[in-house]
């Protein structure tokens, strides 16, 4: 990163800039866009993993699993994995701990014998509801100086890139 240590007003300031700044200066502004998503994407994240831990007791990817399983049916391991980005024996594993918990019940599929079956608990089903709205409240801070006429500009020049195959 790149330090800025002009004085401004009264002293000297030592800002970082971010790397997407930099790029934009000297670079090609499509690969700085690229970059200032992954310097948003990582702000937000980071708080996420904060607030999870502290207000919930769960990392994010307990999370992701707890609110993608948020259906009132039961889902299926395979649909769940599909929704994550995680490997089939890291979801095994974080299933197995959530059940531990009380927030998942497990159950062999009958319509596949080789399947399983993922519902939340009264417990899995509340603490999903406290930490959609953590997530929630996270996402409209971070938005906050925008109108949603903004946010749906931005929804739709992000659904133009389409990385190439």
């Amino acid at each position: 990163m790149w330090h800025d240590t002009s004085t401004s007003g009264g002293g000297p300031m030592d800002k970082t800039t971010p790397v997407s700044s930099m790029i934009r200066q000297n670079g090609p502004i499509k690969i700085a866009a690229w970059r200032l998503m992954m310097e948003k994407y990582q702000d937000f994240y980071t708080r996420f993993v904060h607030e999870f831990r502290t207000r919930h007791g769960l990392t994010v990817n307990e999370f992701d699993v707890l609110i993608n399983a948020r259906p009132e049916a039961q889902v299926r391991h395979r649909d769940l994995l599909r929704s994550l980005v995680i490997s089939r024996s890291a979801l095994s594993r974080l299933l197995g701990k959530l059940e531990d918990r009380g927030l998942v019940m497990q159950e062999p599929d009958p319509e596949d014998q080789r399947g399983v079956l993922v519902a939340l608990t009264e417990e899995g089903l509340r603490l999903c509801d406290e930490a959609a709205a953590t997530n929630a409240e996270i996402i409209l801070d971070g938005f906050a100086g925008l109108t949603d006429a903004e946010a749906d500009e931005i929804f739709e020049l992000v659904s133009k890139i389409c990385p190439v195959e």
